[in-house]
């Protein structure tokens, strides 16, 4: 047996575990969800531990080349991370993320590991309203952002479902490009500050992949054009400026991209 084979058998190991316990778990939280519908448990205690679950799920899917369950499993995570106390609203959401993740463990490795069309089913899930405001039209429109700092982050994401379009954050460059390559969103935006690469570094990065530099880019900055720690980004690409200015920034870059 070769050293190929012993790595590929482990890997069908690890995969193969991993499903089973997504199998069981989902199968628990959809029971839990179940009995907080009913309020015959806690809301705040059934909040931890749907919180426990995506969080331990969307981690251990994270080192597995499994880009389906990646997806379903931080999509999941993302969603509920913020959430407060739990709702009827919420809890059908989140059962729609359990029913699919159950669909693909149910199906087993075949269906975890083949082609699927990832921007399509990730369009087709809940997507979380954080802030109460009155309904606008929703568009097919998803813009990923990359933006570490939580205020500013609820700033964008204000700005976004105001115009009806939905958001998705990732926590670094790096998620970004997997996550800009398996679910192709309409629109980027990303800080200037993002730890070991700037906002540019991931433009110039989304620019020289074939498959990722016609995706829309937004660069959000305190920085004035011309600056020069704005050399090198695309020239394509938008600049979004914190503070007064941002609102119609982000028109223009909507208008621009032919999202608006």
């Amino acid at each position: 047996m070769s050293v190929g084979d012993i790595d590929n058998e482990n890997e069908r190991r690890v995969l193969g575990e991993f499903i089973d316990e997504l199998r069981d778990a989902a199968s628990g939280m959809q029971v839990l969800v179940g009995n907080l519908r009913s309020r015959s448990q806690p809301l705040d205690k059934g909040l931890l531990t749907l919180k426990r679950f995506s969080s331990s799920m969307c981690t251990q899917a994270q080192g597995l080349p499994l880009p389906l369950l990646k997806m379903l499993t931080s999509r999941l995570e993302e969603y509920i991370a913020d959430v407060p106390s739990l709702t009827d609203a919420i809890l059908q959401d989140i059962e729609v993320y359990l029913d699919a993740l159950e669909e693909v463990a149910n199906a087993g490795e075949a269906e975890a590991e083949k082609d699927v069309d990832l921007p399509s089913i990730a369009r087709s899930l809940p997507s979380r309203h954080t802030f109460d405001m009155s309904d606008p039209v929703k568009k097919d429109v998803e813009v990923l952002l990359v933006i570490p700092e939580k205020a500013m982050s609820h700033i964008v994401e204000r700005e976004l479902q105001s115009c009806g379009y939905r958001s998705y954050k990732v926590r670094d460059s790096f998620q970004a490009i997997e996550t800009i390559i398996h679910t192709r969103p309409n629109m980027v935006i990303a800080a200037m500050e993002l730890g070991a690469w700037s906002g540019v570094d991931l433009g110039c990065a989304l620019e020289a992949i074939s498959v990722t530099k016609k995706v829309p880019f937004a660069l959000l900055t305190s920085y004035q054009p011309g600056h020069a720690k704005l050399v090198g980004l695309p020239a394509g690409a938008m600049i979004l400026r914190k503070g007064p200015g941002f609102g119609k920034d982000l028109a223009e870059s909507f208008a621009k991209f032919g999202l608006s």
